[in-house]
Protein backbone atom coordinates (compact mmCIF):
# COMPACT_ATOMS: atom_id res chain seq x y z
CA UNK A 1 0.00 0.00 0.00
CA UNK A 2 1.39 3.47 -1.04
CA UNK A 3 1.67 6.60 1.52
CA UNK A 4 -1.05 9.06 0.90
CA UNK A 5 -1.17 12.81 2.44
CA UNK A 6 -4.56 14.06 3.41
CA UNK A 7 -5.27 17.75 4.38
CA UNK A 8 -8.43 18.53 6.91
CA UNK A 9 -10.15 21.74 6.78
CA UNK A 10 -7.67 23.25 9.55
CA UNK A 11 -4.38 23.07 7.12
CA UNK A 12 -3.42 19.89 9.20
CA UNK A 13 -1.08 17.30 7.04
CA UNK A 14 -0.70 13.88 7.86
CA UNK A 15 0.81 11.26 6.04
CA UNK A 16 -1.01 7.23 5.90
CA UNK A 17 -0.44 4.12 4.54
CA UNK A 18 -3.50 3.15 2.93
CA UNK A 19 -5.15 2.15 -0.45
CA UNK A 20 -5.53 3.16 -3.24
CA UNK A 21 -9.40 3.78 -3.23
CA UNK A 22 -9.55 5.51 0.24
CA UNK A 23 -10.26 9.22 -1.11
CA UNK A 24 -10.65 10.79 2.90
CA UNK A 25 -9.98 9.72 6.43
CA UNK A 26 -10.29 11.05 9.98
CA UNK A 27 -8.15 13.57 10.77
CA UNK A 28 -6.13 12.22 14.08
CA UNK A 29 -5.83 16.01 15.22
CA UNK A 30 -8.76 17.92 15.29
CA UNK A 31 -10.70 14.69 13.96
CA UNK A 32 -12.83 16.30 11.19
CA UNK A 33 -12.90 14.91 7.55
CA UNK A 34 -9.67 15.34 5.48
CA UNK A 35 -9.45 14.74 1.82
CA UNK A 36 -6.62 13.32 -0.08
CA UNK A 37 -4.38 16.19 -1.65
CA UNK A 38 -1.24 15.40 -4.21
CA UNK A 39 1.87 15.61 -2.89
CA UNK A 40 5.21 16.21 -4.74
CA UNK A 41 7.48 13.61 -6.39
CA UNK A 42 11.34 13.61 -4.93
CA UNK A 43 12.32 11.01 -7.44
CA UNK A 44 14.76 12.85 -9.96
CA UNK A 45 16.78 10.93 -12.62
CA UNK A 46 20.46 13.17 -12.78
CA UNK A 47 23.21 12.99 -14.65
CA UNK A 48 24.31 10.24 -17.67
CA UNK A 49 24.55 7.12 -15.81
CA UNK A 50 21.04 5.96 -14.93
CA UNK A 51 20.72 5.03 -18.57
CA UNK A 52 24.30 3.41 -18.90
CA UNK A 53 23.18 -0.11 -18.42
CA UNK A 54 21.44 -1.24 -21.86
CA UNK A 55 18.59 1.86 -21.74
CA UNK A 56 20.63 4.05 -24.08
CA UNK A 57 20.15 4.32 -27.74
CA UNK A 58 22.84 2.37 -29.64
CA UNK A 59 24.49 4.33 -32.92
CA UNK A 60 26.31 1.83 -35.32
Amino acid sequence: MPVYEFECPNGEITERLEKMDVEEIVCPQCHQIAKKIMSCCTFELKGGGWYADGYASRKK
